[in-house]
Formats: structure tokens, sequence, C-alpha cells
């Protein structure tokens, strides 16, 4: 199977996903920080607790202590630290920029610079926050993303591969690049698992892994 392959098929089982899921972009950014080691059920939890308590901007977090953020967010592990990071990267952010317009409007570069150099802010959650909360075009290589290539087949076994691999085959395109990304996790959740279900992946029809170990070869 090629990339080419994995996303038609992705987009006949799935479509347009809608993914990330989030009323604005600072609630896009809140998320990609509280679903770093846990589920997103548990985010959605948090995202909830933070919105009926007022706390779902990044001025309102900036202007709090974490001792207030923790108890809201409890829901998505580590909630201690979870908070300290959120207040510690909104006071960044709204020291240096204002505004994630204003971050946006300082370029790509700039904002994975930044976002980087922040404590709590690994690769995974860089790119999450460059792609779907600021727009840029940036694939999101995840555990799934991996797990999947390598079991479809695909030759890329690292992040910078994954990435280099989707851009030359499928584009930069920031709408189809969220999209395919959204379409990945939800296949990671409900076939590719560690141990797949492979019966009814929309993935099978060319899938290595599913072709070498079905049950009739």
């Amino acid at each position: 199977m090629n990339i080419s392959d994995l996303h038609e098929l992705l987009l006949g089982r799935y479509g347009d996903v809608g993914w990330w899921p989030g009323e604005s972009d600072e609630e896009i950014l809140i998320g990609a920080i509280l679903t770093q080691n846990t589920s997103w059920t548990n985010v959605e939890k948090a995202i909830i607790s933070l919105k009926d308590n007022g706390m779902l901007s990044l001025q309102s977090i900036a202007a709090a202590d974490p001792e207030r953020i923790a108890p809201l967010i409890r829901s998505s592990g580590y909630y201690n630290q979870k908070a300290k990071r959120l207040v510690t990267i909104a006071r960044a952010i709204i020291g240096r920029y204002g505004s994630l317009e204003k971050m946006r409007l300082a370029g790509m570069d700039e904002a994975h610079d930044f976002l980087m150099s922040l404590n709590g802010i690994g690769r995974e959650t860089c790119d999450s926050i460059l792609n779907y909360a600021l727009d840029f075009p940036v694939f999101v290589v995840d555990k799934y993303t991996l797990r999947i290539f390598s079991r479809a087949g695909i030759d890329a076994n690292t992040i910078d591969e994954a990435k280099t691999l989707v851009y030359d085959r499928i584009g930069r395109s920031t709408e189809v690049l969220k999209n395919l990304h959204g379409m990945i996790v939800y296949l990671g959740k409900d076939y590719c698992k560690t141990k797949p279900e492979c019966e009814n992946c929309p993935l099978n029809v060319k899938c290595d892994y599913f072709l070498k170990n079905r049950p009739d070869q």
C-alpha cells in the first residue's frame, strides 16, 4: 500500500471528520496541551469544566494561578502539572504576541520555534497547535500514524520520514492535512489498535499486515 491508497481508503470510510474538535482556536490549543497522556474523552470533560467556569481562554488562564486551574482539569490526568503548563504557556503567548492571531501573523517558523522553546510542549503538541489552532500546513504524526504506516507497509519509520512522504504525495493543503490526521486518529481508535481488529478495517484490502496474517493464508 502507498500513502495515496491509504488516503483514498480512509476518505471512503470516514470522509470529512471535522477534527480537531473545538469552538475556537484557543480552545484547540488548550485541548492540545490537555490531551497529553490521556484520552480525548477525559479532555472533553476538562474543557467543559473550564468553559463552565469562564476559564476557556488564554487571557483568563494567564490571569489565574495554577491552583485555580488544577481542579477544573482533574479529569485530564496529571492535572497539577498540566495546570502549571497551561498558565505558563498562556502567559508566554500573551506576553509575547498578545493573541493567537498575532502569533499566526508572525509566521510558521517563528511560531514553531517559540512553541518548542516552552516547557511542556513537545513535537506532537507543537505540530497540533501549528496545524489546528494556527492553520499552518503541518502534518501531525502521532503513535497511531507510525503504527498504521508500519502495518500497512508504508515505508516511513520516523516522524520526519512520515511527514516528507505525506507532503510529497498528498500535498501541503492545511485542511487536507487536518483531515488526514483526524482520519488516522479514528482508524487507530476503531481498528488499528495495539491488538488490531482487521476484519472490518477500511485498509484491509491493501494492508500488508492483514494480507500476510488473514486466516485463509
